[in-house]
């Protein structure tokens, strides 16, 4: 095809194509000249360094997989300079799909390590897993037996703290009642007290008007008594004046009064 192209352009066009396929020339030719990293080269190490039958322990899985990273890695930078010279060859699309051959074979290689320490890592953290799920199996019957003992611990303490509970009500209820009784026996004490204060009160004030009564009633009787001995003193006084008088008459004459003189 590129043969035929050139045989139906213009002439005047020819001197710039001979050029142009001279410089392509040229380019390949110093792309040759430069020796490029092998695609597959960083597959070779890797596999080389990990055996897929050395993958048995979980640090070896885990740095082969930084490897397996860094080997990706690697083999894209080396194809995209596979590619890049591609594209300063003659025949692109050939060299182009070398390159990408050659890609493919190298991941190819890549991909068993990579599988195999994932796979390894899986089976690994899968067995981690189960023991630990085994350990807790075999561990539950102690943790329900201690779950148990500790529920019946706190039943036991609850029901410990309930009865004290009620004893300390009781003694609460009774030293109530007591001090209730106190008081009340207080109130009685005092109102019998202020009753016996208002009884005693009574008496010593009937007891005082008795006294005056009695007093006064002496005093009556006193002065009845002196009442009768001036009377009587009087009534002596009389007699005796009356029988001086008596005598005296009959010692001296006999006075006529004078007739009273009309008014």
């Amino acid at each position: 095809m590129e043969f035929a192209s050139l045989n139906l352009a213009p002439r005047r066009l020819l001197p710039a194509l001979a050029a142009a396929l001279l410089a392509l020339g040229a380019g390949a030719h110093a792309a040759d000249a430069v020796p490029l990293k092998s695609v597959a080269e960083p597959a070779a190490e890797l596999t080389a360094r990990y055996p897929l039958e050395s993958l048995t322990t979980v640090d070896i899985a885990n740095k082969a997989l930084t490897d397996v990273a860094d080997a990706k890695a690697e083999v894209a930078a080396r194809d995209l300079e596979q590619r890049r010279v591609c594209y300063a060859k003659f025949f692109v699309n050939h060299c182009l799909d070398a390159a990408k051959e050659q890609r493919r074979l190298a991941l190819k290689a890549i991909r068993p390590v990579d599988i195999t320490a994932n796979a390894f890592l899986r089976k690994d953290r899968a067995d981690e897993r189960d023991k630990s799920l085994a350990a807790n199996e075999a561990q539950r019957p102690a943790e329900e037996t201690q779950k148990a003992q500790d529920q019946k611990e706190k039943e036991l303490s609850n029901a410990d703290k309930v009865k004290q509970g009620a004893a300390k009500e009781k003694e609460v209820a009774a030293n109530t009642r007591k001090h209730l009784g106190e008081g009340d026996k207080r109130v009685a004490d005092h109102n019998a007290r202020v009753l016996k204060a208002q009884q005693d009160d009574a008496v010593k004030k009937s007891q005082e008007a008795a006294n005056v009564a009695a007093f006064q009633k002496k005093a009556q009787d006193s002065a009845a008594r002196q009442r009768e001995v001036a009377a009587n003193k009087a009534a002596k006084a009389k007699d005796l004046a009356a029988k001086k008088a008596a005598e005296a008459g009959a010692a001296a004459p006999v006075v006529t009064p004078p007739p009273a003189s009309a008014p």
